[in-house]
């Protein structure tokens, strides 16, 4: 007879079956930047989205309301997060990779690149468009032009992301063809 297990120990069986991934402060560590990140992203994003496609439309003076510095300050603080932990998550991969003695793929970084650049553009258009300063009124000026651009980056951050995030999977090495057993060579088939 088998000892009654409870729920929660039931539950935890199973997960150790299905081999799932153990849950240690480097894995809380992982999902809580993820985490960050992604809502981060959101905030600016959705941010640029909500400027762009519903208050740009009214004229500058309906995007802010005199509430400008406030988002001003949501920009900061999700564009220092955003960068904390994507420079994070960058590094929990590499050194994943670097652990199995592998490298990241050239194409990796070279998206990863392209990704950072179009983020760092967001994140001036963001804030620029919140400034105080007499630059800050003149991209104000021509803020529809500065939001589709943002809009547009933004759009395109996802598409690498899914891709990035796609591509650093690691895959299980595949076994490599067994030689004949005999020491011979099989012919071309023609």
């Amino acid at each position: 007879m088998l000892p009654e297990l409870s729920a929660l120990e039931g539950i935890v069986t199973m997960a150790r079956a299905a081999a799932e991934p153990q849950v240690d402060a480097a894995f809380v560590a992982r999902v809580l930047s993820r985490i960050i990140h992604i809502l981060c992203a959101i905030i600016v994003g959705g941010g640029v989205f909500y400027l762009r496609s519903i208050l740009a439309p009214g004229g500058v003076d309906a995007c802010f309301a005199d509430r400008r510095s406030v988002w001003a300050r949501w920009v900061a603080i999700a564009s220092f997060l955003l960068i904390a932990s994507g420079l994070y998550n960058f590094m929990v991969i590499w050194s994943e990779y670097r652990a199995a003695g592998e490298k990241l793929p050239p194409t990796y970084h070279a998206l990863f690149g392209i990704k950072v650049l179009l983020s760092l553009l967001v994140m001036f258009i963001a804030a620029i468009l919140a400034g105080k300063t007499a630059t800050a009124d003149r991209f104000r000026l021509r803020m529809r032009r500065w939001l589709n651009i943002a809009w547009t980056s933004v759009m395109a951050i996802v598409v690498i992301g899914a891709l990035l995030r796609a591509h650093h999977v690691r895959r299980a090495p595949t076994a490599e063809p067994a030689a004949p057993a005999n020491g011979e060579v099989e012919a071309a088939h023609g």
